[in-house]
């Protein structure tokens, strides 16, 4: 037919009416190419998401940890102290479940049996340097000698011992610092100390707190800590002066509050210093109780918010910043709110008051993630359960 067409006939003539393809022109941007073969040059750039800070999350209520710690109270008191490794594990177990990032929890892995061994061990310790006290000075120094010398050995245990039974996403919290390093910083700290009349105190804080992260891992992540001595002088030095602004407003007080009895002293001594008023006793009972409770919460505690604020203000993990927008201010306030209410209640508001402050310093603790931020499986360390345990007996402060 002639209106048929042979396929190679057809064929030529569509070739000729389709428009030739562009050819693609080459992207300015290589990193492109890297990125869809997972290899970004710059993830924050390629994915702008992921520079947003994530904030982590307390879920505790203080009617729950109120059934926790009146239990582990009772049973404490009733098994003569026993509980108290199963309590202890409860406690962080609960606050490690309930504290999330990025809505994964972290977790607290450690074993009461092991605990309590460890504690028996710094009973035992404890008993011995009484006993050496009685018996004999010199035995008693002996003593004493050896526990300063396992000092920064039971501080490096115990920093592992909770490290490493601490996760995030199934991922264990590690400690690689080695006991040459601390003690190492333990002898400098102690000359400096001595040499300076614990003027070098701040430094040595400065040092065991970057002496810490600055060993811990996650996965195959190491933790950074950029800040400085410099900053922790500050900190103390701003205390000291808050401390004794304090304690001068405080000495007025109490001066104002017994001008009645120093008026009374020109016209009747005695009866102005034998029949005091029931209200002046108790103005000036309460006013020393103040003054002793805002010393130390001044001396001890808002110094430990300082360092905390400042601390986490400095730390990375590879290229993920932290950082903290505490108000040390209003955490203040809530702190000596919360003592009043548990004067008040007779203790009860306690677990309440710990559940509050716990949630101000942890939601205030942000992180920028970057791609770096991977997971890895962490190497298990030797167990240092029971070394952990004696130094946790000697109230050393491994928390951060």
């Amino acid at each position: 037919m002639d209106n048929q067409h042979t396929s190679s006939e057809i064929l030529p003539i569509f070739e000729a009416q389709r428009p030739p393809l562009a050819t693609p022109e080459p992207l300015a941007n290589d990193s492109l190419h890297k990125a869809l073969d997972g290899q970004p040059d710059d993830w924050d750039a390629i994915h702008p998401a992921a520079a947003v800070p994530l904030r982590f999350s307390f879920s505790g209520r203080g009617k729950d940890y109120l059934s926790l710690w009146l239990t582990n109270w009772i049973l404490t008191i009733v098994t003569l102290g026993i509980y108290s490794a199963w309590a202890k594990v409860r406690r962080l177990q609960y606050v490690h479940q309930n504290t999330q990032l990025g809505g994964f929890a972290f977790g607290f892995h450690g074993e009461p049996k092991k605990i309590l061994i460890g504690r028996i061990i710094g009973i035992s310790l404890i008993l011995i340097s009484n006993a050496t006290n009685i018996f004999g000075a010199k035995l008693a120094g002996f003593f004493s000698l050896i526990f300063i010398m396992a000092f920064p050995w039971l501080y490096r245990s115990s920093i592992r011992f909770y490290t490493r039974n601490s996760s995030y996403r199934n991922v264990r919290f590690r400690f690689v610092g080695t006991a040459k390093t601390m003690y190492g910083i333990y002898i400098k700290s102690a000359l400096l100390v001595i040499f300076t009349a614990g003027l070098a105190f701040p430094y040595v804080v400065y040092r065991l707190r970057r002496y810490r992260i600055e060993h811990s891992r996650w996965g195959n992540n190491t933790f950074q800590f950029t800040s400085s001595a410099g900053a922790f002088f500050g900190i103390y030095i701003l205390n000291i002066v808050v401390t004794a602004a304090v304690m001068l407003g405080l000495v007025a007080l109490a001066f104002a509050s017994a001008s009645p009895w120093l008026k009374g002293l020109d016209k009747d001594l005695s009866h102005a210093m034998t029949q005091p008023t029931q209200t002046q006793i108790l103005i000036v009972v309460g006013i020393y109780l103040l003054f002793i409770y805002m010393v130390y919460m001044i001396g001890r505690v808002l110094t430990q918010d300082m360092i905390f604020k400042e601390s986490w203000n400095h730390i990375a993990i590879g290229k993920s910043r932290f950082a903290c927008d505490l108000s040390i201010v209003r955490l203040y306030v809530i702190r000596y709110g919360c003592f009043i209410a548990s004067l008040l209640t007779l203790g009860i508001f306690i677990p309440f008051a710990h559940m509050i402050i716990t949630k101000r310093r942890i939601e205030s603790i942000t992180v920028t993630p970057s791609h770096d931020f991977d997971v890895a499986q962490a190497a298990l360390d030797e167990d240092t359960t029971r070394s952990a345990e004696v130094a946790d007996m000697f109230d050393i402060d491994i928390g951060w």
